[in-house]
């Protein structure tokens, strides 16, 4: 049962809640979920497979309306959310990647008090590099990065500073050069590989069935690393989807025989959290009273447990891994949503010196 939450003891715990928390009640409302991307990507998809499950368990079954505000890679709707919410629990939120990397790399035009948000749902999704086969890439660690660190090959992507950022990062860590192809989206990339156009890529894990393992069995493509899965214990291991491929931090440590540590780790544990753990998350706007966040987290804790949530179709939307609610959800989004000063500017640093971007 993948998508089971991360700790159930939540459940439990909401038998306890106070009495204020049990007092919350829904009855005859209507909740807005802001989601501020357009409507038919990757949040609103996550979204619209939450929201049905979320009324039925939330106290008094109210009506969740789904508002997509677009614009600027997340950065509107969120700066509208936190203007205009109530702490109520009668808005919430549906944070992506961009959201987080636009905060942590200064964005002028942020207005949203990222790391204030109060987390109910964060959804990781896996991630992994792979390679043309008749590009050279044979599934040997080893031979594959040298092969990279030998050749300039082609990445097609959405930029070094938005969702590919977590790749590039790691690329760099390994001693590659790869030339970006930038401003386009994931499927389009896919699309570029297939044709022959670039020899790597990546993609979110949440396709592997559908999109990725084809080709691999087709023997067009091989995978070269994941960014891995931290399991309950919050350690870092190999995704249990491909649990025969290194994730990036174990690839790392095979070439340059020592773990990553210092700032440099710090960058890429932001980036993990951002990418991977809270890829997907829903939260409650600033100031939003503990009794209302308990009665959410309790709710949310039963949709993660319902047996809905087994449909293959719905693991797929909803990245295929455990979900984390209450405090797993808490944490993850405090390790996404605050990087020390040394931290942003060793990554601003690496933009620059890489990839000739400055903020």
């Amino acid at each position: 049962m993948r998508l089971q939450s991360l700790h159930a003891a939540v459940f439990a715990a909401a038998l306890a809640l106070p009495a204020a928390a049990q007092d919350v009640d829904f009855s005859g409302q209507t909740i807005e979920f802001i989601v501020p991307y357009g409507p038919g990507g990757g949040s609103s998809t996550h979204a619209r497979a939450i929201a049905p499950l979320l009324e039925q368990e939330l106290p008094g079954n109210p009506t969740i309306v789904i508002t997509n505000v677009e614009g600027g890679g997340s950065i509107r709707g969120l700066n509208q959310f936190t203007q205009t919410a109530e702490p109520d629990g009668l808005t919430i939120a549906a944070l992506g990647t961009g959201s987080y990397f636009a905060p942590l790399l200064g964005d002028p035009t942020v207005e949203y008090p990222l790391s204030e948000f109060r987390p109910i749902l964060a959804s990781p999704y896996g991630l992994v590099a792979y390679g043309r086969a008749d590009a050279g890439f044979t599934g040997d660690s080893l031979a594959d990065v040298q092969l990279l660190q030998d050749n300039t090959f082609v990445h097609v992507g959405d930029g070094p500073a938005k969702a590919d950022m977590p790749v590039m990062y790691c690329y760099d860590l390994l001693g590659v050069d790869v030339r970006g192809v930038w401003g386009t989206s994931r499927g389009e990339s896919r699309q570029a590989f297939e044709r022959g156009e670039s020899q790597v890529n990546y993609d979110n894990l949440a396709g592997w069935e559908s999109e990725l393992k084809p080709m691999m069995d087709e023997g067009l493509m091989v995978p070269i690393f994941t960014m891995g899965y931290l399991n309950e214990a919050g350690e870092l291991e190999r995704d249990p989807t491909l649990p025969n491929t290194p994730h990036c931090m174990e690839l790392y440590e095979m070439v340059h025989g020592e773990p990553l540590t210092g700032v440099e780790r710090e960058v890429w544990d932001a980036m993990f959290a951002i990418r991977m753990s809270t890829a997907k998350t829903i939260v409650l706007p600033p100031g939003t009273p503990d009794d209302i966040l308990a009665t959410y987290q309790a709710a949310m804790e039963r949709v993660v447990n319902r047996p809905e949530m087994e449909d293959p179709t719905l693991q797929l939307e909803l990245g295929g891994y455990p979900q984390a609610v209450g405090e797993a959800a808490i944490r993850g989004h405090r390790q996404a949503s605050v990087i020390s000063d040394e931290a942003r500017a060793a990554l601003l640093q690496w933009l620059a010196d890489t990839h000739s971007m400055t903020f």
